[in-house]
């Protein structure tokens, strides 16, 4: 599978959001990570129809936090009308168990256990299959992308033994924009 999303980040990036980007990158197939520095979106767009992506995923930084993530559809030249609004997150070593980086993934699922909308919008994205049982993909797929309510959506990346992989998402919110 070729790159189907370019990972990057607004100007001037915390050291949490770099961190980020580079856990997804490691843990979701069919991404790659673009340095952003001064780099204007023409050219993000350039490097993205040279990689052949579908997807641009920005992770908004605010106050060194990343605050949202954004997509934007190559193909048709137009933003995704939602946002998900990021709420906190706990990086690799935040956790409260060691997590040693795991190789690069080559398959992912989706297991969807809020039933809502941010399962959809990351398989939309993704492209990746969504479950509704964790067990059913315990040991399946290098990465389980777990997603379950608690104020808000939580979004954990998982290994196929169900133990962290990589940071962890608290979604705030779906923010629908007019674009």
């Amino acid at each position: 599978m070729g790159v189907r999303v370019l990972i990057t980040t607004s100007r001037l990036p915390s050291k949490k959001t770099l961190e980020l980007v580079n856990d997804l990158v490691n843990s979701l197939p069919g991404t790659d990570k673009v340095v952003r520095g001064k780099k204007p979106f023409m050219a993000l767009l350039e490097e993205a129809a040279i990689a052949e992506a579908r997807y641009i995923l920005f992770i908004w930084d605010r106050r060194g936090m990343p605050s949202a993530l954004l997509f934007y559809d190559v193909a048709q030249r137009a933003w995704r009308p939602y946002m998900l609004k990021i709420s906190g997150i706990r990086t690799r070593r935040e956790l409260p168990v060691y997590v040693a980086r795991r190789p690069r993934a080559k398959t992912a699922v989706i297991v969807d256990l809020a039933g809502g909308e941010v399962g959809d919008v990351l398989a939309e994205v993704f492209h990746y299959p969504i479950m509704y049982d964790l067990e059913a993909a315990r040991g399946r797929f290098d990465t389980v992308i777990l997603i379950r309510s608690g104020d808000g959506y939580v979004v954990e990346l998982l290994g196929p033994d169900l133990g962290p992989r990589a940071s962890m998402l608290k979604i705030e919110k779906i923010v629908y924009r007019h674009v």
